[in-house]
């Protein structure tokens, strides 16, 4: 078992009141394998995998289990879980402009990542850098890898961070809403870049999203979160063709659908 989450319960200390975000949440991740993490906003899709990568706010805490290959995250001091975040497992943020450093060039961002940790020189990283934004797919690679990130668009940073979070040939690729701010032809094309890249990496991939249209086409199995709990989970066919939640039906009624007509048409 590449990831198995056992039990995890994520809490957050505010003032005199205790909310918790995460209750018993159990899952597995196996190798080569693409899960969807779905939930709307608030459900604690994002907060489990943050509990996972050790990226709680200050007054978070979790209990339970989350173990990689067979060792524990939960509870991992910082200077290990620094050396696995980005190595071993990498994450995809919702907002590229927010996660980049606005001040360094792309190319400072990620020679550094691969200096921390694989020990690279700069000349060496240079060229590993250039090789992986061409791999997802930016042209003249050579040249923009100097650019800042304002001098790209908003579908060219999300691949900018995609390549950052491959660096490193990661087994587990977490996906937190990757295609939130981007237009619907650009999100096509990061989820084909997604997959594509899964299977030539050999990635496991976590996608965590509020739509159920993103994980149709991309994942193995369906995990579906509501108020912090799993209400429902299993093969992605079958949550599509078989929901047996009611909430899980309603996530599906809410996806637009090309055999349903409009509910409101033109003329009337």
């Amino acid at each position: 078992m590449l990831l198995d989450v056992n039990r995890l319960r994520v809490r957050f200390e505010t003032g005199e009141d205790t909310v918790t975000a995460v209750r018993d949440v159990s899952f597995s991740l196996t190798e080569g394998e693409t899960l969807g993490i779905v939930g709307e906003s608030g459900s604690g899709k994002s907060q489990t995998v943050m509990a996972i990568m050790g990226l709680l706010a200050d007054n978070g805490r979790v209990d339970g289990s989350a173990r990689f290959r067979g060792e524990e995250l939960v509870g991992l001091p910082q200077r290990l879980l620094r050396r696995g975040r980005g190595n071993s497992i990498s994450m995809i943020f919702q907002d590229p402009m927010t996660s980049l450093n606005p001040h360094l060039r792309i190319a400072t961002q990620m020679t550094e990542v691969l200096a921390y940790h694989r020990g690279m020189g700069r000349r060496r990283a240079m060229d590993a850098a250039v090789a992986m934004l061409e791999a997802v797919h930016i042209p003249d690679a050579g040249r923009r890898i100097r650019y800042y990130p304002h001098e790209f668009s908003g579908g060219m940073r999300q691949r900018v961070m995609i390549a950052m979070a491959l660096l490193c040939e990661p087994e587990i690729l977490i996906a937190d809403e990757p295609t939130t701010a981007l237009d619907v032809t650009v999100q096509a094309e990061i989820l084909d870049l997604i997959r594509d890249l899964r299977h030539r990496f050999g990635t496991s991939v976590l996608m965590i999203t509020h739509d159920l249209g993103v994980v149709a086409g991309t994942c193995d199995r369906v995990i579906v979160m509501r108020q912090g709990e799993i209400v429902e989970s299993g093969d992605a066919a079958d949550i599509f063709a078989r929901p047996q939640h009611d909430y899980t039906r309603a996530l599906l009624d809410a996806v637009p659908r090309l055999d349903t007509p409009p509910l409101i048409q033109s003329g009337r």
